[in-house]
Protein backbone atom coordinates (compact mmCIF):
# COMPACT_ATOMS: atom_id res chain seq x y z
CA UNK A 1 0.00 0.00 0.00
CA UNK A 2 2.36 2.35 0.91
CA UNK A 3 4.63 1.57 -2.35
CA UNK A 4 1.49 2.34 -4.18
CA UNK A 5 1.43 5.64 -2.94
CA UNK A 6 4.72 6.32 -3.72
CA UNK A 7 4.59 5.34 -7.17
CA UNK A 8 1.53 7.85 -7.89
CA UNK A 9 3.38 10.84 -5.97
CA UNK A 10 5.87 10.13 -8.63
CA UNK A 11 3.84 10.13 -11.63
CA UNK A 12 2.08 13.45 -10.68
CA UNK A 13 5.59 14.79 -10.20
CA UNK A 14 6.80 13.74 -13.67
CA UNK A 15 3.91 15.42 -15.16
CA UNK A 16 3.77 18.68 -13.47
CA UNK A 17 7.78 19.41 -14.45
CA UNK A 18 6.97 19.04 -18.00
CA UNK A 19 7.35 22.58 -20.52
CA UNK A 20 3.87 24.24 -21.75
CA UNK A 21 3.86 25.26 -25.58
CA UNK A 22 4.87 28.80 -25.82
CA UNK A 23 3.33 31.33 -28.25
CA UNK A 24 5.63 34.37 -29.61
CA UNK A 25 3.81 37.21 -29.43
CA UNK A 26 2.75 39.98 -32.56
CA UNK A 27 5.24 42.20 -33.01
CA UNK A 28 5.30 45.45 -35.79
CA UNK A 29 7.52 47.66 -36.61
CA UNK A 30 7.17 50.83 -39.45
CA UNK A 31 10.11 52.32 -41.30
CA UNK A 32 9.39 55.95 -42.79
CA UNK A 33 11.81 57.18 -45.17
CA UNK A 34 13.26 60.69 -44.55
CA UNK A 35 11.59 63.73 -46.93
CA UNK A 36 14.33 65.83 -49.12
CA UNK A 37 12.78 68.68 -51.67
CA UNK A 38 16.59 69.69 -52.00
CA UNK A 39 17.10 72.86 -53.71
CA UNK A 40 13.77 74.37 -54.75
CA UNK A 41 12.32 77.52 -55.69
CA UNK A 42 9.44 79.36 -53.84
CA UNK A 43 7.58 81.55 -55.98
CA UNK A 44 3.99 82.14 -57.39
CA UNK A 45 2.44 79.74 -59.40
CA UNK A 46 5.69 77.30 -58.12
CA UNK A 47 5.11 73.69 -56.86
CA UNK A 48 7.49 70.97 -55.25
CA UNK A 49 5.84 67.14 -54.28
CA UNK A 50 7.84 64.22 -53.35
CA UNK A 51 7.54 61.15 -51.82
CA UNK A 52 9.11 58.31 -49.66
CA UNK A 53 8.38 55.03 -48.91
CA UNK A 54 6.59 53.78 -45.80
CA UNK A 55 6.96 49.93 -44.79
CA UNK A 56 5.13 47.81 -41.89
CA UNK A 57 6.22 44.78 -41.15
CA UNK A 58 4.70 42.27 -38.31
CA UNK A 59 5.56 38.96 -37.15
CA UNK A 60 5.02 36.53 -33.78
CA UNK A 61 0.65 36.74 -35.60
CA UNK A 62 -1.68 33.82 -35.23
CA UNK A 63 -0.90 32.45 -38.53
CA UNK A 64 -3.84 32.98 -41.13
CA UNK A 65 -4.96 36.32 -38.75
CA UNK A 66 -5.45 39.61 -39.78
CA UNK A 67 -3.74 42.43 -38.07
CA UNK A 68 -4.28 46.13 -37.85
CA UNK A 69 -2.04 48.27 -37.07
CA UNK A 70 -2.39 52.31 -37.36
CA UNK A 71 0.63 54.52 -38.33
CA UNK A 72 0.00 58.32 -36.58
CA UNK A 73 2.26 61.37 -38.68
CA UNK A 74 2.17 64.76 -35.99
CA UNK A 75 3.16 68.14 -36.14
CA UNK A 76 6.75 67.88 -36.00
CA UNK A 77 9.12 69.80 -34.75
CA UNK A 78 8.46 72.62 -37.22
CA UNK A 79 4.99 72.76 -35.72
CA UNK A 80 1.51 72.82 -37.48
CA UNK A 81 -1.71 75.02 -37.99
CA UNK A 82 -4.83 73.69 -37.11
CA UNK A 83 -5.70 69.58 -37.80
CA UNK A 84 -1.75 69.70 -39.35
CA UNK A 85 -2.84 72.13 -41.86
CA UNK A 86 -0.37 73.39 -42.77
CA UNK A 87 2.82 71.81 -41.26
CA UNK A 88 5.76 73.87 -41.54
CA UNK A 89 9.45 73.61 -41.54
CA UNK A 90 11.16 76.01 -40.00
CA UNK A 91 14.23 78.25 -40.96
CA UNK A 92 14.74 81.45 -43.64
CA UNK A 93 13.90 85.29 -42.30
CA UNK A 94 10.36 85.82 -42.40
CA UNK A 95 8.19 82.81 -41.89
CA UNK A 96 8.30 79.11 -42.09
CA UNK A 97 7.92 77.09 -44.78
CA UNK A 98 4.70 75.73 -45.07
CA UNK A 99 4.07 72.17 -46.56
CA UNK A 100 1.83 69.37 -46.31
CA UNK A 101 1.92 65.56 -45.41
CA UNK A 102 -0.74 63.02 -47.31
CA UNK A 103 -1.42 59.74 -47.84
CA UNK A 104 -3.13 58.14 -51.10
CA UNK A 105 -1.73 61.23 -53.54
CA UNK A 106 -0.55 64.95 -53.34
CA UNK A 107 -2.88 67.83 -52.49
CA UNK A 108 -3.42 69.00 -55.36
CA UNK A 109 -4.40 65.57 -56.92
CA UNK A 110 -6.99 65.35 -54.51
CA UNK A 111 -4.85 63.36 -51.59
CA UNK A 112 -5.84 63.96 -47.50
CA UNK A 113 -3.47 64.59 -44.95
CA UNK A 114 -1.64 62.17 -43.07
CA UNK A 115 -2.87 61.94 -39.52
CA UNK A 116 -3.73 58.44 -38.45
CA UNK A 117 -3.62 56.06 -41.70
CA UNK A 118 -4.87 52.85 -40.97
CA UNK A 119 -4.32 49.69 -42.41
CA UNK A 120 -5.02 45.77 -42.16
CA UNK A 121 -2.74 43.02 -42.83
CA UNK A 122 -3.22 39.35 -43.25
CA UNK A 123 -0.46 37.18 -41.91
CA UNK A 124 1.25 34.46 -43.34
CA UNK A 125 -0.55 31.16 -42.86
CA UNK A 126 2.75 29.28 -41.92
CA UNK A 127 4.99 32.57 -40.18
CA UNK A 128 2.00 34.13 -38.61
CA UNK A 129 4.31 37.14 -40.22
CA UNK A 130 3.29 40.22 -42.97
CA UNK A 131 4.86 43.17 -44.44
CA UNK A 132 3.17 46.23 -46.34
CA UNK A 133 4.63 48.74 -48.54
CA UNK A 134 2.71 52.85 -48.08
CA UNK A 135 3.87 55.86 -49.68
CA UNK A 136 3.97 59.27 -47.80
CA UNK A 137 3.56 62.51 -50.24
CA UNK A 138 4.86 65.76 -48.91
CA UNK A 139 3.41 68.87 -50.87
CA UNK A 140 5.02 72.46 -50.22
CA UNK A 141 2.57 75.06 -50.00
CA UNK A 142 4.12 78.37 -49.39
CA UNK A 143 4.57 80.36 -51.70
CA UNK A 144 5.49 84.44 -52.76
CA UNK A 145 6.06 86.18 -49.99
CA UNK A 146 6.25 83.45 -47.49
CA UNK A 147 9.38 82.55 -48.26
CA UNK A 148 13.14 83.66 -48.12
CA UNK A 149 16.25 82.02 -49.28
CA UNK A 150 17.71 79.44 -46.77
CA UNK A 151 17.57 75.75 -45.09
CA UNK A 152 14.25 74.46 -43.57
CA UNK A 153 13.69 71.50 -41.57
CA UNK A 154 10.96 69.54 -39.50
CA UNK A 155 12.02 66.40 -37.26
CA UNK A 156 9.51 64.05 -36.73
CA UNK A 157 11.01 61.64 -33.38
CA UNK A 158 9.92 58.47 -33.15
CA UNK A 159 7.15 58.05 -29.66
CA UNK A 160 6.12 61.53 -29.89
CA UNK A 161 6.03 62.78 -33.14
CA UNK A 162 4.74 59.37 -35.01
CA UNK A 163 3.55 56.51 -33.61
CA UNK A 164 2.33 53.09 -34.80
CA UNK A 165 0.15 51.01 -32.94
CA UNK A 166 -0.84 47.35 -33.93
CA UNK A 167 -2.67 44.29 -32.65
CA UNK A 168 -4.88 41.42 -34.05
CA UNK A 169 -8.47 42.48 -33.06
CA UNK A 170 -7.54 46.64 -32.64
CA UNK A 171 -4.25 48.89 -32.71
CA UNK A 172 -3.91 48.62 -28.86
CA UNK A 173 -0.32 47.76 -28.85
CA UNK A 174 3.06 50.34 -29.41
CA UNK A 175 5.84 49.12 -32.22
CA UNK A 176 8.74 50.65 -32.74
CA UNK A 177 8.76 53.06 -35.64
CA UNK A 178 12.07 55.63 -36.57
CA UNK A 179 12.39 59.08 -36.73
CA UNK A 180 12.41 60.59 -40.16
CA UNK A 181 13.03 64.59 -41.57
CA UNK A 182 11.71 66.88 -44.25
CA UNK A 183 13.98 68.94 -45.51
CA UNK A 184 14.16 71.95 -48.12
CA UNK A 185 16.57 74.30 -49.22
CA UNK A 186 15.10 77.40 -50.73
CA UNK A 187 17.35 79.09 -53.66
CA UNK A 188 17.11 82.22 -55.03
CA UNK A 189 15.49 81.98 -58.79
CA UNK A 190 13.39 84.59 -61.11
CA UNK A 191 10.90 83.97 -63.98
CA UNK A 192 9.99 86.99 -66.64
CA UNK A 193 7.19 87.51 -69.04
CA UNK A 194 6.94 90.61 -71.69
CA UNK A 195 4.80 92.23 -73.66
CA UNK A 196 5.66 93.40 -77.28
CA UNK A 197 5.93 97.27 -77.82
CA UNK A 198 3.68 97.58 -80.91
CA UNK A 199 3.62 101.13 -82.38
CA UNK A 200 0.94 100.38 -84.63
CA UNK A 201 0.43 101.98 -87.71
CA UNK A 202 2.65 105.51 -88.38
CA UNK A 203 3.20 108.09 -90.79
CA UNK A 204 5.73 107.76 -93.38
CA UNK A 205 7.37 111.14 -92.00
CA UNK A 206 8.16 110.97 -88.22
CA UNK A 207 8.38 114.91 -87.77
CA UNK A 208 7.51 114.50 -83.38
CA UNK A 209 8.59 111.42 -81.21
CA UNK A 210 5.96 108.43 -81.10
CA UNK A 211 5.65 106.70 -77.61
CA UNK A 212 4.46 103.56 -76.98
CA UNK A 213 5.10 101.00 -73.60
CA UNK A 214 5.86 97.95 -73.04
CA UNK A 215 5.49 95.77 -69.97
CA UNK A 216 8.18 93.19 -68.10
CA UNK A 217 6.53 91.20 -65.39
CA UNK A 218 9.59 89.69 -62.72
CA UNK A 219 8.94 86.84 -60.72
CA UNK A 220 12.04 86.34 -58.34
CA UNK A 221 12.22 84.13 -54.56
CA UNK A 222 11.27 86.84 -52.04
CA UNK A 223 14.56 89.29 -50.61
CA UNK A 224 16.09 88.02 -53.59
CA UNK A 225 18.02 90.88 -55.31
CA UNK A 226 17.84 91.17 -59.37
CA UNK A 227 18.50 93.17 -61.92
CA UNK A 228 16.59 93.29 -65.77
CA UNK A 229 18.87 94.62 -68.95
CA UNK A 230 18.22 95.01 -72.45
CA UNK A 231 19.97 94.33 -75.09
CA UNK A 232 20.06 97.01 -78.15
CA UNK A 233 18.63 94.04 -80.37
CA UNK A 234 20.12 93.04 -83.57
CA UNK A 235 19.75 96.04 -85.67
CA UNK A 236 21.69 98.13 -83.46
CA UNK A 237 24.17 100.92 -85.16
CA UNK A 238 25.37 102.11 -81.66
CA UNK A 239 24.74 102.34 -78.03
CA UNK A 240 22.83 104.41 -76.12
CA UNK A 241 19.66 105.21 -76.19
CA UNK A 242 19.41 106.74 -79.93
CA UNK A 243 21.55 103.16 -81.32
CA UNK A 244 18.30 100.80 -81.51
CA UNK A 245 17.01 100.45 -85.37
CA UNK A 246 14.01 98.37 -86.57
CA UNK A 247 14.35 96.97 -89.84
CA UNK A 248 12.33 96.67 -92.97
CA UNK A 249 14.77 94.63 -94.95
CA UNK A 250 17.40 97.27 -95.65
CA UNK A 251 15.67 100.35 -94.07
CA UNK A 252 16.03 101.17 -90.92
CA UNK A 253 13.51 102.79 -87.90
CA UNK A 254 15.47 104.46 -84.90
CA UNK A 255 13.84 104.29 -81.89
CA UNK A 256 15.06 104.09 -78.07
CA UNK A 257 13.83 102.12 -74.63
CA UNK A 258 13.63 103.89 -71.27
CA UNK A 259 13.40 103.88 -67.57
CA UNK A 260 11.34 106.77 -67.55
CA UNK A 261 7.89 108.28 -69.22
CA UNK A 262 10.06 111.40 -70.11
CA UNK A 263 12.31 109.07 -72.48
CA UNK A 264 15.44 110.30 -70.66
CA UNK A 265 17.45 107.36 -69.05
CA UNK A 266 18.48 104.83 -71.17
CA UNK A 267 17.31 101.39 -70.48
CA UNK A 268 20.50 99.00 -71.31
CA UNK A 269 22.96 96.21 -70.40
CA UNK A 270 25.67 98.00 -69.12
CA UNK A 271 25.78 98.61 -65.18
CA UNK A 272 24.11 102.23 -64.39
CA UNK A 273 21.38 101.57 -67.00
CA UNK A 274 19.57 98.20 -66.02
CA UNK A 275 17.18 98.36 -63.39
CA UNK A 276 17.13 96.68 -60.24
CA UNK A 277 14.87 95.32 -57.28
CA UNK A 278 14.31 93.25 -54.77
CA UNK A 279 11.92 89.52 -55.39
CA UNK A 280 8.80 89.73 -53.17
CA UNK A 281 7.76 85.92 -54.09
CA UNK A 282 4.98 87.38 -56.49
CA UNK A 283 4.87 89.12 -60.12
CA UNK A 284 6.45 92.55 -60.18
CA UNK A 285 5.71 94.31 -63.20
CA UNK A 286 8.19 97.08 -64.76
CA UNK A 287 7.43 99.68 -67.70
CA UNK A 288 9.30 100.11 -70.48
CA UNK A 289 9.19 103.48 -72.04
CA UNK A 290 9.45 103.39 -76.31
CA UNK A 291 9.93 106.06 -78.72
CA UNK A 292 10.32 105.86 -82.34
CA UNK A 293 12.60 108.90 -83.01
CA UNK A 294 11.78 112.18 -84.72
CA UNK A 295 12.98 113.96 -87.53
CA UNK A 296 12.78 110.51 -89.61
CA UNK A 297 11.36 109.28 -92.89
CA UNK A 298 10.35 105.28 -93.52
CA UNK A 299 9.65 103.67 -96.28
CA UNK A 300 6.22 101.97 -96.45
CA UNK A 301 6.50 98.34 -94.84
CA UNK A 302 6.70 96.84 -91.54
CA UNK A 303 9.54 97.45 -89.26
CA UNK A 304 10.67 95.37 -86.47
CA UNK A 305 13.07 94.79 -83.55
CA UNK A 306 14.53 92.00 -81.54
CA UNK A 307 14.88 92.78 -78.02
CA UNK A 308 17.03 90.05 -75.06
CA UNK A 309 15.57 90.79 -71.57
CA UNK A 310 17.98 89.35 -69.44
CA UNK A 311 17.43 89.22 -65.77
CA UNK A 312 20.27 88.44 -63.44
CA UNK A 313 19.88 87.79 -59.76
Amino acid sequence: MTFYHCFVATALCGLTSLPLPARAALVCEANIASLNFGLISARDGFTAQINSPVTISCFGGTPGTMVHACLTVGSGSGGSGAGLTPRYMAGGEVAPLAYQLTSQNTLSAGGTTWDVVAFSMPLDVTTGSSAIESTLYAELTSIGAQVTVGSYNSRFEAGSDVALSFGENACDTYGAVNTFTVDAVVTPSCTVNVTNMDFGVIDAIVAAPIDQIATISVSCTNASAYTVGLDHGTNAVASGPTGRRMANGGDLLAYGLYHDAARIADWGLVAGTTASGTGTGGNQELTVYGRILSNQQALVGTYFDSVVVTVSY
